[in-house]
């Protein structure tokens, strides 16, 4: 017999409405290793799901709100008694305590930012991204220990992999980039000042480096191969700062997936 929450916990199932078909993020956890598929698109959704909340609150004291919530829940992940389908479901895949740290962080940098919106400069930026997907990827490796992961290797790509979409959402989302990288800023300049400036921001970020990629985790790995490939797009297209965002088309986002090996 089907319980009413039922319905609620199969709308999380991959892939969700954070990892539709045919998205970068889809691709990232479709080449996941099989035992891990469920577990990466449940914790990435999660995440976007926090974004959300601080990315455009209409009613910052509502969207405060709705974090401390999820500052409960995760505390009843830990405990086993979760009460959101989607906690639930991280509960069922594995997630305890040990994911209580890098998830709270997330929540508080959330908090941050819709306390206090604007980023001043790229320090402000850096820790924005380090906190966000970086302690992401952080979990990431925490809950593979076993395989050997370098956690300064999983903050590095978090942090890139963030840096790289909060550009990418720019024209959508400018309060989230460094106040110099603001529209009025940007439209003042030449096409070629402004994708020198931005890519200047980029290239500060370690994880934009192959290099870094080192021991991660495989879905980090995949979504930072996704990242550079969208950094390299938006390189060539000049930064557009008007319009919808820049996205690469399915196949595009399949071939680097596959690739990343």
């Amino acid at each position: 017999m089907m319980t009413a929450a039922q319905p609620d916990i199969a709308e999380w199932t991959f892939p969700n409405r954070f990892t539709p078909v045919g998205s970068a993020a889809y691709y990232a956890v479709r080449f996941s290793p099989e035992p891990l598929r469920q577990r990466n698109a449940l914790l990435f959704a999660w995440y976007e799901l926090i974004q959300a909340i601080a990315e455009h609150p209409h009613d910052p004291g509502a969207a405060r709100l709705k974090l401390d919530w999820w500052r409960q829940e995760i505390a009843n992940i830990a405990r086993g008694n979760a009460r959101h389908p989607l906690a639930i479901q991280l509960q069922q895949v594995g997630l305890n305590e040990q994911a209580v740290p890098g998830m709270i962080a997330v929540v508080d940098r959330a908090d941050a930012e819709i306390r206090s919106p604007s980023l001043v400069d790229w320090e402000a930026f850096a820790t924005a991204c380090r906190d966000s997907l970086g302690n992401v990827f952080l979990l990431l490796g925490q809950l593979e220990y076993e395989s050997g992961h370098d956690a300064d290797h999983c903050v590095e790509l978090g942090t890139y992999c963030a840096a790289v979409e909060r550009i990418r959402q720019l024209p959508r989302a400018p309060q989230r980039v460094p106040q110099d990288l603001n529209l009025r800023a940007l439209e003042q300049l030449a096409p070629a000042q402004r994708a020198e400036r931005i890519e200047l921001v980029l290239d500060r970020f370690d994880g934009a480096d192959r290099s870094c990629t080192g021991s991660a985790p495989d879905f980090a790995r995949r979504l930072t191969a996704l990242a550079r490939a969208m950094h390299s797009k938006m390189r060539r297209r000049g930064y557009p700062i008007i319009g919808n965002p820049i996205d690469r088309a399915p196949i595009a986002h399949l071939w680097s997936a596959w690739r990343c090996r």
